[in-house]
């Protein structure tokens, strides 16, 4: 039986350019699950990165990946390369062009996306992120996560986070908690949040918002203004 690789009934599918050939990713649409990142943004639990060579007497590359149940890290679950010409089995000299861990990465950057974050006083404008930043910081996410079978966020790590946070004297206390825990910026300010919503921050600082000037107001200034000319 020839072998398959994942697809689902709803899929969505992003394709880009590759050298020597195409790769595109593959996930569920609307019945899939999705897994919040520490940094706030998110990604489907399951999702599949397929490598295509122009060259058709080259075997394709099919790799299935997963956010493992266990603790949330993105992994490789399995990987096929399929021959599409009968004249030529797949050899063990092909292996040599696979690239598991860098085909990953680009498959999880192309299926991951930021929600439009709005500031925590709920005054405008809302936040932009250029997207060169933003797919900087999307990379670190995904090494950290990686790297460190993800960091657990218990009460512990709450106090720790307030306890840098309010020990700054540098007046950037964010970017403090980023440099201690080597955390992208959007990370660490998840990070500050959840410390806030465990009442072990100060709220936010509010931005008084500036009464808008209506013109009949606008008039009446100037009409007294006149009368004092007058007088």
């Amino acid at each position: 039986m020839r072998s398959t690789w994942n697809k689902w009934p709803d899929t969505m599918q992003k394709t880009w350019l590759v050298p020597g050939g195409t790769a595109a990713v593959f996930y569920q649409m609307f019945n899939g699950e999705r897994v919040e990142n520490d940094d706030g943004t998110w990604t489907p639990r399951e999702f599949t990165y397929m490598e295509k060579p122009s060259d058709e007497t080259t075997p394709y590359l099919a790799m299935e990946c997963e956010y493992t149940a266990h603790d949330l890290v993105p992994r490789i679950t399995s990987f096929q390369l399929i021959q599409q010409d009968p004249s030529r089995e797949v050899r063990s000299t092909d292996l040599r062009h696979v690239r598991l861990e860098d085909a990953l990465e680009e498959a999880w950057l192309k299926v991951t996306f930021r929600p439009v974050r709005v500031r925590d006083d709920g005054a405008f404008p809302v936040e932009t992120v250029s997207q060169a930043t933003s797919e900087q910081d999307m990379r670190r996410t995904l090494r950290g996560l990686r790297s460190q079978n993800r960091r657990k966020i218990t009460p512990n790590l709450h106090h720790e986070v307030a306890k840098i946070w309010l020990a700054d004297t540098t007046g950037a206390p964010t970017k403090a908690v980023a440099d201690h825990f080597g955390l992208a910026d959007s990370t660490a300010s998840l990070y500050v949040k959840r410390a806030r919503d465990a009442g072990l921050l100060p709220p936010p600082p509010k931005t008084a918002a500036r009464a808008p000037t209506s013109s009949s107001g606008r008039d009446a200034r100037t009409k007294s203004s006149r009368r004092s000319i007058r007088k």
